[in-house]
């Protein structure tokens, strides 16, 4: 870069016997929408904060009837939200289990292929054959284990996310109610 302009370059480029300067391209600015987006997602916990923080002070506004009404169906929206996660929960539960166990089918049916094609090799070359045989079917063997393992290990994990939801469900409904019952008292 030129020392007095720092948008100019220091290099000068040839194409077909002529000088060339090459210019920066033109920065474009962000829209408002895309500014916003961009904060949120960079700076997520000071966005729940400040929704936070702004719905406490709509509220101290608001008047206690709509209060009372609002909270009221904020309890509703909660409970509705805590029961389809615990759905959604369960659902994600119930497909790890079952891509676990097709995972088994498939590790068995790799095994039974495994041990067909060493019971040919047995047939055609009897010396080799024999290692070919205790190989393939090890490898079978070992194959349906770690597949078993992982799709154990998938539906595990898929349960306590699961449980986790549920957890945190409840806890969400558990202080839905003690908000509805401060706002009653």
């Amino acid at each position: 870069m030129s020392k007095t302009n720092p948008s100019t370059p220091d290099t000068v480029s040839t194409a077909k016997g002529t000088n060339v300067v090459t210019l920066p391209g033109k920065a474009t600015e962000q829209r408002p929408s895309e500014k916003v987006i961009a904060f949120a997602k960079n700076h997520p916990v000071l966005t729940v904060a400040g929704g936070i923080a702004i719905g406490v002070a709509v509220s101290a506004l608001l008047p206690r009837r709509f209060t009372r009404r609002f909270v009221s169906k904020a309890v509703d929206v909660a409970e509705a939200a805590s029961a389809a996660g615990l759905v959604l929960g369960n659902k994600a539960a119930d497909r790890a289990h079952d891509l676990g166990i097709d995972a088994r089918k498939q590790a068995s049916k790799f095994a039974d292929r495994a041990e067909k094609a060493s019971d040919l090799a047995v047939l055609n070359l009897e010396k080799y054959g024999l290692a070919a045989v205790s190989t393939a079917s090890a490898l079978g063997r070992a194959t349906a284990r770690r597949a078993s393992r992982l799709g154990d290990a998938a539906a595990d994990t898929a349960n306590r996310l699961s449980d986790a939801a549920a957890a945190r469900s409840t806890k969400v409904l558990h202080m839905a109610e003690d908000l509805k019952k401060r706002v009653h008292s």
